[in-house]
Protein backbone atom coordinates (compact mmCIF):
# COMPACT_ATOMS: atom_id res chain seq x y z
CA UNK A 1 0.00 0.00 0.00
CA UNK A 2 2.13 2.81 -1.32
CA UNK A 3 0.77 6.52 -1.37
CA UNK A 4 1.94 10.20 -1.07
CA UNK A 5 1.11 13.53 0.04
CA UNK A 6 1.81 16.85 -0.69
CA UNK A 7 2.47 19.84 1.55
CA UNK A 8 -0.96 21.24 1.07
CA UNK A 9 -2.56 17.95 1.36
CA UNK A 10 -0.79 17.61 4.94
CA UNK A 11 -2.17 21.28 5.93
CA UNK A 12 -5.46 20.11 4.83
CA UNK A 13 -5.52 17.08 6.66
CA UNK A 14 -4.50 18.89 10.21
CA UNK A 15 -5.80 22.06 9.52
CA UNK A 16 -3.18 24.16 9.15
CA UNK A 17 -1.95 26.38 7.22
CA UNK A 18 0.93 25.24 4.12
CA UNK A 19 3.28 27.35 5.36
CA UNK A 20 3.46 26.01 9.04
CA UNK A 21 3.95 22.21 7.17
CA UNK A 22 6.84 24.00 5.39
CA UNK A 23 8.60 25.19 8.29
CA UNK A 24 7.99 21.96 10.39
CA UNK A 25 9.42 19.81 7.69
CA UNK A 26 12.76 22.41 7.61
CA UNK A 27 13.08 22.07 11.39
CA UNK A 28 12.29 18.45 11.30
CA UNK A 29 14.85 17.58 7.68
CA UNK A 30 12.06 15.44 6.27
CA UNK A 31 13.03 14.39 2.82
CA UNK A 32 10.23 14.18 0.52
CA UNK A 33 9.77 11.60 -2.08
CA UNK A 34 9.97 13.38 -5.82
CA UNK A 35 7.05 12.29 -8.02
CA UNK A 36 5.87 13.03 -11.20
CA UNK A 37 6.59 16.59 -12.29
CA UNK A 38 9.29 17.32 -9.49
CA UNK A 39 6.56 17.93 -6.96
CA UNK A 40 7.54 17.27 -3.24
CA UNK A 41 6.16 14.93 -1.74
CA UNK A 42 5.64 12.37 1.63
CA UNK A 43 5.09 8.89 2.40
CA UNK A 44 2.81 7.86 4.07
CA UNK A 45 5.54 7.39 7.02
CA UNK A 46 7.21 10.88 7.14
CA UNK A 47 4.01 12.42 7.08
CA UNK A 48 3.25 10.67 10.41
CA UNK A 49 6.31 12.44 11.64
CA UNK A 50 5.00 15.26 10.49
CA UNK A 51 1.44 15.27 11.71
CA UNK A 52 2.48 13.67 15.08
CA UNK A 53 4.24 17.01 15.94
CA UNK A 54 1.89 19.41 14.45
CA UNK A 55 -1.42 17.35 15.49
CA UNK A 56 -1.35 14.14 17.62
CA UNK A 57 1.13 15.62 20.02
CA UNK A 58 -0.92 18.96 20.36
CA UNK A 59 -4.48 16.77 20.70
CA UNK A 60 -3.27 14.55 24.14
CA UNK A 61 -3.44 12.74 26.30
CA UNK A 62 -6.54 10.42 24.99
CA UNK A 63 -8.94 9.88 27.60
CA UNK A 64 -11.11 8.00 25.94
CA UNK A 65 -9.26 5.56 23.91
CA UNK A 66 -11.52 2.43 22.63
CA UNK A 67 -14.21 3.07 20.29
CA UNK A 68 -16.65 0.63 18.91
CA UNK A 69 -18.50 1.27 15.99
CA UNK A 70 -22.09 -0.20 16.38
CA UNK A 71 -25.11 -1.06 14.47
CA UNK A 72 -26.89 -4.61 14.45
CA UNK A 73 -28.44 -2.95 10.82
CA UNK A 74 -26.22 -4.31 8.03
CA UNK A 75 -25.79 -1.51 5.56
CA UNK A 76 -25.13 1.27 7.71
CA UNK A 77 -21.90 1.69 6.11
CA UNK A 78 -20.31 0.99 9.45
CA UNK A 79 -17.20 -0.37 8.60
CA UNK A 80 -16.48 1.98 5.97
CA UNK A 81 -16.46 4.97 8.18
CA UNK A 82 -14.97 2.69 10.71
CA UNK A 83 -11.41 1.88 8.21
CA UNK A 84 -11.56 5.83 7.66
CA UNK A 85 -11.31 6.29 11.11
CA UNK A 86 -8.77 3.89 11.90
CA UNK A 87 -6.26 5.12 8.71
CA UNK A 88 -6.83 8.60 9.37
CA UNK A 89 -6.34 8.51 12.95
CA UNK A 90 -2.92 7.09 11.95
CA UNK A 91 -2.34 9.37 9.07
CA UNK A 92 -2.84 12.03 11.63
CA UNK A 93 -0.07 10.70 14.14
CA UNK A 94 -1.42 8.55 16.32
CA UNK A 95 -0.73 5.00 16.88
CA UNK A 96 -3.85 2.93 16.40
CA UNK A 97 -4.91 -0.86 17.34
CA UNK A 98 -8.08 -2.39 14.91
CA UNK A 99 -9.98 -5.08 16.17
CA UNK A 100 -11.89 -6.96 13.35
CA UNK A 101 -14.65 -8.93 15.59
CA UNK A 102 -17.05 -9.30 12.31
CA UNK A 103 -16.65 -13.02 11.20
CA UNK A 104 -17.39 -11.75 7.30
CA UNK A 105 -13.92 -10.02 7.84
CA UNK A 106 -14.54 -7.15 5.49
CA UNK A 107 -12.41 -4.32 7.71
CA UNK A 108 -9.90 -6.93 7.26
CA UNK A 109 -9.92 -7.41 3.93
CA UNK A 110 -10.10 -3.79 3.46
CA UNK A 111 -6.90 -3.24 5.17
CA UNK A 112 -5.37 -5.93 3.28
CA UNK A 113 -5.64 -9.28 4.60
CA UNK A 114 -6.67 -12.24 2.00
CA UNK A 115 -10.07 -13.58 2.20
CA UNK A 116 -9.48 -16.90 2.82
CA UNK A 117 -6.30 -16.13 5.44
CA UNK A 118 -6.97 -18.75 8.62
CA UNK A 119 -4.56 -17.13 11.06
CA UNK A 120 -5.86 -16.53 14.68
CA UNK A 121 -8.24 -14.28 15.20
CA UNK A 122 -10.23 -13.00 18.81
CA UNK A 123 -11.69 -16.54 19.17
CA UNK A 124 -8.78 -17.87 19.35
CA UNK A 125 -7.90 -15.00 21.90
CA UNK A 126 -10.49 -15.42 24.18
CA UNK A 127 -11.70 -19.09 24.09
CA UNK A 128 -7.85 -20.38 23.55
CA UNK A 129 -6.04 -18.19 25.66
CA UNK A 130 -3.47 -17.51 22.58
CA UNK A 131 -1.84 -14.04 23.27
CA UNK A 132 -3.40 -10.99 21.48
CA UNK A 133 -0.15 -9.33 21.10
CA UNK A 134 0.92 -12.46 19.30
CA UNK A 135 -2.39 -12.64 16.52
CA UNK A 136 -1.89 -9.09 15.71
CA UNK A 137 -0.65 -7.80 12.77
CA UNK A 138 0.78 -4.48 11.35
CA UNK A 139 -1.16 -3.12 8.28
CA UNK A 140 -0.58 0.31 7.82
CA UNK A 141 2.15 2.64 9.15
CA UNK A 142 0.77 3.32 12.65
CA UNK A 143 -1.68 0.56 12.46
CA UNK A 144 -2.12 -2.70 14.30
CA UNK A 145 -5.41 -5.40 13.31
CA UNK A 146 -6.66 -8.28 14.93
CA UNK A 147 -8.34 -9.63 11.88
CA UNK A 148 -11.30 -11.77 11.53
CA UNK A 149 -12.72 -14.85 9.49
CA UNK A 150 -15.56 -17.00 9.54
CA UNK A 151 -14.39 -19.45 12.02
CA UNK A 152 -15.25 -16.18 14.33
CA UNK A 153 -18.71 -17.80 14.11
CA UNK A 154 -18.14 -20.35 16.85
CA UNK A 155 -17.19 -18.25 19.37
CA UNK A 156 -21.21 -17.10 20.89
CA UNK A 157 -21.64 -20.48 23.02
CA UNK A 158 -18.05 -21.27 24.37
CA UNK A 159 -17.97 -17.14 25.03
CA UNK A 160 -21.40 -17.77 26.67
CA UNK A 161 -20.29 -20.55 29.07
CA UNK A 162 -17.87 -18.42 30.54
CA UNK A 163 -18.05 -16.63 33.75
CA UNK A 164 -18.03 -12.55 33.46
CA UNK A 165 -19.03 -13.77 29.94
CA UNK A 166 -19.18 -10.01 28.98
CA UNK A 167 -16.03 -8.85 30.30
CA UNK A 168 -13.65 -10.74 28.45
CA UNK A 169 -12.62 -8.64 25.89
CA UNK A 170 -11.75 -5.90 28.27
CA UNK A 171 -9.90 -8.22 30.44
CA UNK A 172 -7.46 -8.90 27.45
CA UNK A 173 -7.44 -5.55 25.70
CA UNK A 174 -5.99 -4.02 29.18
CA UNK A 175 -2.26 -5.02 29.13
CA UNK A 176 -2.05 -3.57 25.63
CA UNK A 177 -3.59 -0.16 26.48
CA UNK A 178 -0.84 1.50 27.26
CA UNK A 179 0.89 0.77 24.17
CA UNK A 180 -2.04 2.52 21.85
CA UNK A 181 -3.06 5.46 21.24
CA UNK A 182 -6.74 4.35 20.28
CA UNK A 183 -8.50 1.19 19.98
CA UNK A 184 -10.89 1.11 17.81
CA UNK A 185 -13.52 -1.81 17.33
CA UNK A 186 -15.46 -2.85 14.55
CA UNK A 187 -18.70 -5.40 15.17
CA UNK A 188 -20.50 -8.19 13.81
CA UNK A 189 -24.30 -6.61 12.31
CA UNK A 190 -26.15 -8.58 15.41
CA UNK A 191 -27.42 -8.90 18.67
CA UNK A 192 -24.37 -10.96 20.11
CA UNK A 193 -22.40 -11.99 23.33
CA UNK A 194 -19.25 -10.57 21.67
CA UNK A 195 -20.76 -7.19 20.39
CA UNK A 196 -21.52 -6.85 23.82
CA UNK A 197 -18.06 -7.10 24.78
CA UNK A 198 -17.40 -4.45 22.49
CA UNK A 199 -19.57 -2.54 24.67
CA UNK A 200 -18.62 -3.30 27.41
CA UNK A 201 -14.33 -2.69 26.58
CA UNK A 202 -15.37 0.36 25.13
CA UNK A 203 -14.83 4.04 26.40
CA UNK A 204 -17.06 5.20 23.47
CA UNK A 205 -19.57 3.85 21.18
CA UNK A 206 -20.17 5.27 17.76
CA UNK A 207 -23.56 4.25 15.97
CA UNK A 208 -23.14 4.67 12.76
CA UNK A 209 -26.81 5.52 11.22
CA UNK A 210 -28.29 6.08 7.67
CA UNK A 211 -30.08 9.05 7.47
CA UNK A 212 -33.17 6.97 6.15
CA UNK A 213 -36.74 6.82 7.88
CA UNK A 214 -36.13 3.07 8.73
CA UNK A 215 -32.83 3.07 10.00
CA UNK A 216 -34.56 5.74 12.33
CA UNK A 217 -36.88 3.63 14.11
CA UNK A 218 -33.91 0.77 14.17
CA UNK A 219 -31.83 3.08 15.98
CA UNK A 220 -34.33 3.88 18.43
CA UNK A 221 -34.61 -0.19 19.14
CA UNK A 222 -30.90 0.01 19.38
CA UNK A 223 -30.55 2.93 21.30
CA UNK A 224 -32.97 1.00 24.46
CA UNK A 225 -31.25 -2.19 24.10
CA UNK A 226 -27.74 -0.35 24.32
CA UNK A 227 -28.46 1.49 27.34
CA UNK A 228 -30.42 -1.44 29.03
CA UNK A 229 -27.54 -3.61 28.57
CA UNK A 230 -25.24 -0.69 30.27
CA UNK A 231 -27.98 -0.46 33.18
CA UNK A 232 -27.39 -4.20 33.82
CA UNK A 233 -23.85 -3.76 33.72
CA UNK A 234 -24.09 -1.00 35.95
CA UNK A 235 -21.55 1.16 33.62
CA UNK A 236 -22.16 4.84 32.84
CA UNK A 237 -22.95 4.70 28.56
CA UNK A 238 -20.92 7.38 26.51
CA UNK A 239 -22.22 6.96 22.75
CA UNK A 240 -22.74 9.39 19.80
CA UNK A 241 -24.72 8.85 16.84
CA UNK A 242 -22.63 9.37 12.96
CA UNK A 243 -25.38 10.18 10.49
CA UNK A 244 -24.24 8.60 7.27
CA UNK A 245 -25.04 8.66 3.68
CA UNK A 246 -26.62 11.77 3.71
CA UNK A 247 -28.26 12.98 0.48
CA UNK A 248 -28.25 17.06 0.81
CA UNK A 249 -31.27 17.23 -1.92
CA UNK A 250 -33.48 14.55 -0.58
CA UNK A 251 -36.32 16.15 1.49
CA UNK A 252 -36.23 12.53 3.16
CA UNK A 253 -33.03 12.80 4.73
CA UNK A 254 -33.31 16.19 6.00
CA UNK A 255 -36.28 15.34 7.44
CA UNK A 256 -34.05 12.19 9.43
CA UNK A 257 -31.61 13.84 10.14
CA UNK A 258 -33.54 17.01 11.83
CA UNK A 259 -35.58 13.97 13.46
CA UNK A 260 -31.95 12.51 14.70
CA UNK A 261 -30.95 15.99 15.92
CA UNK A 262 -34.34 16.43 17.68
CA UNK A 263 -34.17 13.44 19.27
CA UNK A 264 -30.92 13.28 20.39
CA UNK A 265 -29.30 16.05 20.43
CA UNK A 266 -25.86 16.61 21.42
CA UNK A 267 -25.21 12.84 20.85
CA UNK A 268 -25.23 13.37 17.52
CA UNK A 269 -22.07 14.47 15.15
CA UNK A 270 -21.81 17.86 14.05
CA UNK A 271 -20.06 15.86 11.48
CA UNK A 272 -22.35 14.58 8.85
CA UNK A 273 -21.55 11.78 5.98
CA UNK A 274 -22.37 12.86 2.70
CA UNK A 275 -23.18 9.68 0.32
CA UNK A 276 -20.15 9.72 -1.63
CA UNK A 277 -19.00 6.99 -4.21
CA UNK A 278 -15.44 7.79 -3.18
CA UNK A 279 -16.50 6.34 -0.23
CA UNK A 280 -17.12 2.98 -1.86
CA UNK A 281 -14.54 3.30 -4.16
CA UNK A 282 -12.20 3.45 -0.72
CA UNK A 283 -12.96 0.06 0.31
CA UNK A 284 -12.53 -1.24 -3.17
CA UNK A 285 -9.28 0.52 -3.82
CA UNK A 286 -7.99 -0.18 0.01
CA UNK A 287 -6.84 3.22 0.49
CA UNK A 288 -8.41 5.76 2.37
CA UNK A 289 -10.18 8.66 0.68
CA UNK A 290 -7.22 10.62 1.32
CA UNK A 291 -4.89 9.10 -0.72
CA UNK A 292 -6.78 9.36 -3.99
CA UNK A 293 -9.81 12.22 -2.83
CA UNK A 294 -8.98 16.27 -3.99
CA UNK A 295 -9.49 18.38 -0.34
CA UNK A 296 -12.46 19.46 -1.81
CA UNK A 297 -14.23 16.56 -2.64
CA UNK A 298 -17.02 15.70 -0.27
CA UNK A 299 -15.66 12.27 1.21
CA UNK A 300 -12.66 14.05 2.03
CA UNK A 301 -14.22 16.66 4.07
CA UNK A 302 -16.57 14.52 5.57
CA UNK A 303 -14.06 12.14 6.46
CA UNK A 304 -11.64 14.28 8.22
CA UNK A 305 -14.47 16.98 10.00
CA UNK A 306 -15.38 13.17 11.26
CA UNK A 307 -11.96 11.74 12.71
CA UNK A 308 -11.36 15.39 13.89
CA UNK A 309 -14.71 15.32 15.78
CA UNK A 310 -13.88 11.92 16.91
CA UNK A 311 -9.97 13.31 18.73
CA UNK A 312 -12.26 16.20 20.04
CA UNK A 313 -14.17 13.74 22.07
CA UNK A 314 -11.41 11.47 22.95
CA UNK A 315 -9.69 14.14 24.84
CA UNK A 316 -12.47 15.78 26.66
Amino acid sequence: MSFYFNQATISQLIQTSPNTVSRTIATLQVEPITSEFNHKKYSVEKTRLITDVLYASNHKPIKKKVHVFYNFKGGTGKTSLCYQAITHLAILGYKVLALDLDPQGHLSNIMGIPEDWNGETIYDVIVNGYPLEDAIKNVFPGVDLLPANISMTRIEVPLSSKTKREEKLKSVLEPLLSHYDFVIIDTNPTISTLNMNALVASDHVNIVCETQPFSLSGLRVLVDQMLSFYGDMGVSPCYCIIPNKYEIKTAIAQEVLGALRAEYGSQVFSAVVRKSEDINASSKKKLPVSAFCKTKAPAFEDVMDLVHELVKISIK
